[in-house]
């Protein structure tokens, strides 16, 4: 906690430039109270740590923050105070919201609207992260959600595969269907994008890592433009051969044979694991957190067409949950949607079988438009 109530019921905030002797003189001299519970606090000045202020006793109003006060969580609230106070728009600390019962990190105002910032260090429940959420919502307050950057592997620059973990992922933004995870690192004082997600399998994805040094953010943040046509087509290639390696491991670890739905989708329609049809395996946006590899279920989707007598152009969407109960795929919230996304794309293709022929060029052009030509 950076702000706190002195006797006089003025409010005193910590900042990073006042000396330690003056904040060890002002402890000793000074009595703070929580401005929301009015207990009284403990100022902690010490050599590690930031200063900041914590209850003497275990209180309830450690609850209202989305988290606990660690190192770069008390760092970054201060450096993001410094930006908003740069672009004029005049941020509250860690303000008291008595509607909702929250307090988040920094609350600052644009126009006519009220932003609620979050800049998030640890891990969060889910059903924690959707009640925050919604407490800002219900009272016209837009939450943005800022994670510290986790890891090396997101300070990368470029095309990327990278591991998101399932508490991130809540952390997606989405702009004009533009899918990207803005965090902030203290230590550089740099903001990293991932930007173009693209789900290849489980906490698997591809994107595109981009940075912007605290100095040059500006608010509304900096969004991160569109893929271009060059770098999808980077992109797919290392997604093609992801699904190379993927259908070669399985050929060579898989000890289910004909069991293995996989394989014996393959034998079924006559194919060779080597020599898939182009479209089998194309990514899909809505396939994030599936633990099943998109080569799996739509060669499945295809074996299941060719038993049933259907092709893509009759196959109707009703008939879904009847292909995943027969599949025994495990269906995760997003699979129905992928495929009807699946199937959209199979149509304009003017797919009719698993034989049907596609040029590369056809299909990056549908794909591009589909899925990644995002609106400006």
């Amino acid at each position: 906690m950076l702000v706190a109530l002195t006797e006089q019921q003025q409010l005193y905030q910590l900042d990073r430039w006042t000396p330690q002797e003056k904040l060890l003189a002002l402890k000793k001299t000074t009595r703070f109270y929580c401005p929301q519970c009015k207990a009284l606090l403990i100022l902690k000045v010490g050599q590690i740590k930031i200063p900041h202020f914590a209850h003497i006793k275990k209180s309830d109003c450690d609850t209202l923050f989305s988290e606990g006060e660690s190192y770069a969580h008390l760092l970054g609230k201060q450096h993001l105070q410094e930006l908003f106070q740069k672009l004029q728009l005049q941020p509250v600390l860690e303000p008291y919201l008595p509607a909702i019962q929250q307090r988040p990190d920094l609350l600052i105002t644009k126009g006519t609207q009220k932003y609620a910032i979050e800049f998030q260090c640890s891990r969060l429940s889910s059903q924690y992260f959707q009640k925050r959420t919604k407490g800002y919502k219900d009272i016209q307050i837009m939450p943005i959600w800022i994670i510290q950057t986790p890891n090396e592997k997101f300070k990368s620059q470029g095309l990327t595969k990278i591991s998101i973990n399932h508490t991130n992922v809540q952390y997606i933004q989405t702009y004009k269907n533009q899918h990207y995870l803005l965090s902030y690192d203290v230590h550089s004082r740099t903001f990293y994008y991932i930007s173009n997600l693209l789900p290849i399998q489980g906490q698997q994805y591809f994107g595109y890592i981009q940075s912007i040094s605290l100095m040059n953010q500006v608010f509304p943040f900096f969004v991160p433009k569109k893929m271009s046509e060059n770098q999808l087509e980077a992109m797919l290639t290392q997604f093609a051969a992801y699904r190379l390696q993927f259908l070669h491991t399985r050929l060579l670890l898989s000890r289910k044979g004909v069991n293995d739905s996989l394989l014996r989708a393959i034998y079924e329609l006559k194919l060779t694991a080597s020599k898939l049809p182009n479209f089998i395996g194309i990514p899909l946006l809505n396939n994030e957190q599936s633990e099943i590899f998109c080569v799996e279920w739509q060669l499945q989707l295809f074996y299941f067409m060719e038993r049933h007598q259907l092709t893509p152009q009759t196959f109707h969407l009703n008939a879904i949950p009847y292909f995943l109960e027969w599949s025994k795929i495990k269906a995760h919230v997003n699979l129905r949607r992928t495929i009807e996304q699946y199937l959209a794309v199979l149509k304009k293709l003017e797919i009719e079988s698993i034989h049907s022929k596609v040029t590369s060029k056809q299909l990056f052009a549908i794909i591009y438009e589909e899925l990644f030509a995002f609106p400006v």
